[in-house]
């Protein structure tokens, strides 16, 4: 997709149009002409890559439903110089960044090539919550004032509070507990011997004694499927999620699910490479179910362990439920206050 000068000067709304209708465009350039045409509004500035195309079609998706028509643009990689820029990628050209993901990961303490903190050259930086922003405040190399971090939920938890409300009047009795096994990717490596924090593919080597007990599903991360798909339905319909450190965790708790981590495979290598982001809090302080074995999975799921009190103390801190099903509200109108 790409954008179309036509549509940005009659204002249409997305300003984008499909590459078979106008080609691809050949540099940055070319693009950078057309978005002259762009004054004022709210310019979308996304990613190319296809492994994310899912996860920012939805977020998006949630958050446009609450702008007006023709507030609005997209350009794939550039900003538009007179609109106030948005995007959910760190190495985006941005005036606004919100995560593509509601996990911490120390995401908005990433450098740039020169070695500087891109986050510093934000006008705004929206997180989930008080334990976010409480962090990135205390962070000596952030320059981000309390005025410029905003709080603002989790879009994508509009649509599956939705979905999981349908959902709920249609369930069916079953005969054994449903366990999702969804894993964050394992690209990304640390360490000089470029270790993976992701659970993924080694438990996949337990399932089979899992499956003894539960009946077992699995949906793996975008980046390490074919159809890029981020999970949905399976998540909604199940009854314990399997995860590590990524947006699974997060949304299956404020769903209500349960997540059990595998510590013994992942627990030592987040603490030592995610060291104060939230997802070395939750290894550290154990929050949620930690397994230190297949054996801890299957007596958990048994004994039918739910959220306990330490889960929702620190999710209402991450994830405010005054923004639970609302968020996508919270961003646009946000975003329409600092375009204005």
């Amino acid at each position: 997709m790409r954008l179309d000068h036509a549509s940005l000067a009659a204002g249409t709304g997305t300003g984008l149009v499909s590459e078979e209708a106008t080609g691809t465009m050949r540099d940055q350039q070319a693009q950078a002409d057309v978005i002259d045409a762009v004054s004022g509004g709210i310019n979308f500035v996304q990613s190319s890559s296809k492994n994310y195309v899912g996860v920012q079609e939805n977020i998006l998706g949630v958050i446009k439903s609450h702008l007006p028509a023709g507030s609005f643009t997209d350009t794939v990689s550039v900003k538009a110089p007179r609109a106030l820029n948005f995007s959910l990628f760190v190495h985006q050209p941005t005036d606004v960044l919100m995560s593509h993901g509601v996990a911490d990961k120390n995401y908005f303490l990433r450098k740039d090539a020169e070695g500087n903190r891109i986050a510093n050259t934000l006008k705004y930086a929206f997180v989930p919550g008080e334990w976010l922003k409480r962090r990135l405040l205390a962070a000596n190399s952030l320059n981000l004032t309390e005025e410029q971090i905003l709080t603002v939920g989790w879009p994508r938890l509009d649509h599956l509070l939705e979905l999981q409300k349908a959902s709920d009047n249609q369930r069916k009795e079953r005969k054994r507990p449903l366990i999702l096994w969804a894993p964050t990717h394992d690209f990304a490596r640390r360490g000089p011997g470029e270790e993976s924090i992701s659970s993924y593919p080694e438990l996949s080597e337990h399932l089979d004694e899992l499956r003894k007990h539960f009946d077992v599903e699995i949906s793996l991360h975008p980046r390490n499927r074919p159809d890029k798909k981020p999970t949905r339905n399976q998540l909604i319909e199940c009854d314990y999620v399997i995860s590590d450190f990524g947006t699974m965790v997060y949304e299956a708790w404020a769903l209500g699910k349960p997540v059990i981590f595998p510590y013994w495979i992942i627990g030592e290598r987040i603490k030592k490479h995610l060291r104060q982001a939230a997802e070395a809090h939750i290894f550290r302080e154990r929050i949620g179910i930690h397994a230190d074995s297949v054996k801890d999975i299957v007596e958990a799921v048994n004994e039918r362990r739910g959220l306990d009190d330490k889960v929702k103390t620190f999710l209402d801190d991450y994830l405010p439920p005054q923004y639970l099903g609302c968020s996508g509200k919270r961003v646009a109108d946000l975003l329409l206050k600092f375009a204005a």
